[in-house]
């Protein structure tokens, strides 16, 4: 089992969370705090609210999240499930393999050489796919808000795509928003 949790779980309110090399851990879960694994170690579900994931490489994880705060990884990042941020961006490094989704609301996504197993969503981020990513679902942009933002104006500025000549989305690309194409 690739997700053998020798190490039990973390659960803190206050404070980060480092994971060694070659350590496997539970499920790993901080309200203000970062979570760092080092190269060839595993966790379960990783969730923050208030921080960074950073991830060396060749981790295993079954799912990161995080509200405030990016996920960025080395390379050969591999995940059971799904990437997902509120305001912060997601950055897998090279070769990396994600089977769920990869979901960012304000955050860019950025893909090189990976797989994505279901779909890659956001709504104000930028979308930049490289090298021969493969996206096995669909690549979404979904529509922004219709109100004006807390502080009285409206980020009109648009978001952009881009898909490198060998990456490839195998279902749909859904614009429900103006975006600019980089293609």
């Amino acid at each position: 089992n690739a997700y053998a949790a020798e190490h039990g779980n973390i659960d803190k309110v206050l404070g980060s969370a480092v994971v060694g090399s070659n350590q496997h851990y539970g499920d790993i879960s901080l309200v203000n705090g970062s979570i760092q694994m080092a190269s060839n170690s595993s966790a379960k579900t990783v969730s923050v609210v208030n921080g960074s994931i950073d991830l060396r490489d060749n981790v295993k994880l079954q799912s990161a999240s995080t509200v405030n705060g990016g996920i960025e990884s080395g390379k050969g990042l591999q995940v059971a499930g799904e990437l997902s941020t509120v305001n912060g961006k997601i950055l897998p490094g090279t070769e990396g393999v994600i089977g769920g989704n990869v979901a960012s609301v304000n955050g860019d996504i950025v893909l090189d050489n990976s797989e994505v197993g279901q779909d890659v969503s956001t709504v104000n981020g930028d979308i930049k796919l490289s090298g021969n990513t493969v996206v096995k679902g669909d690549l979404i942009y979904k529509p922004r808000g219709k109100k004006n933002s807390f502080f009285g104006w409206s980020n009109n500025s648009k978001p952009t795509l881009y898909i490198a000549a060998d990456a490839v989305v195998e279902g749909n690309i859904i614009l429900e928003q103006e975006v600019e194409l980089q293609i």
